[in-house]
């Protein structure tokens, strides 16, 4: 091989497994700092059931940003915000002002899917009609984005323009 080219392969190499390292910190920040499920913050997914011996119930699923997703049968009664307060609350990073619902509706026939948002952070404004769940219904809290999730993105885009510039500039000489 020659030289240039060993050193370009050499460089590449080592401009590649900076930025594996770096995408492992950013995983492990983003797990830690709660944009992914870790132990201490949330609890596996799983199947609670909150009713009374007798009373009726439907099924919802609860997904995203809180302390223990998963599928929970509660009484027919139950809103929004007791789901949210059975599974303990939306986590720190959860993104209230948008919180997607998504409900199957059947109509003699027909089956169609219906997705809507719902901004939490105004719950004084909600009629009780906007936060009435219904069987089948899924939910989901997605997470802010931070400026601490920029600045990974930013990083990243650097090393990889420093890994392609050298690559350009060895690749000349």
């Amino acid at each position: 091989m020659r030289p240039r080219t060993t050193l370009l392969l050499t460089r590449i190499l080592f401009g590649l497994l900076l930025l594996s390292a770096l995408d492992l910190d950013s995983a492990n920040a983003q797990v830690e700092g709660g944009l992914g499920p870790s132990a201490s913050s949330v609890a596996p997914a799983a199947f609670y059931y909150i009713s009374k011996p007798g009373e009726i119930t439907m099924s919802i699923n609860l997904w995203g940003m809180v302390r223990q997703p998963g599928r929970y049968e509660v009484p027919i009664s139950t809103d929004m915000v007791q789901l949210l307060s059975y599974a303990g609350g939306p986590l720190r990073e959860a993104d209230l002002s948008e919180v997607q619902v998504t409900r199957i509706e059947r109509r003699d026939d027909s089956i169609r899917k219906v997705e809507f948002y719902i901004d939490l952070r105004r719950l004084q404004r909600l009629d009780a009609q906007a936060l009435t769940l219904r069987p089948g219904d899924t939910i989901f809290l997605d997470a802010k984005f931070s400026t601490g999730d920029f600045f990974n993105i930013l990083t990243t885009v650097a090393v990889l323009v420093t890994a392609v510039a050298s690559a350009i500039a060895i690749g000349r000489y």
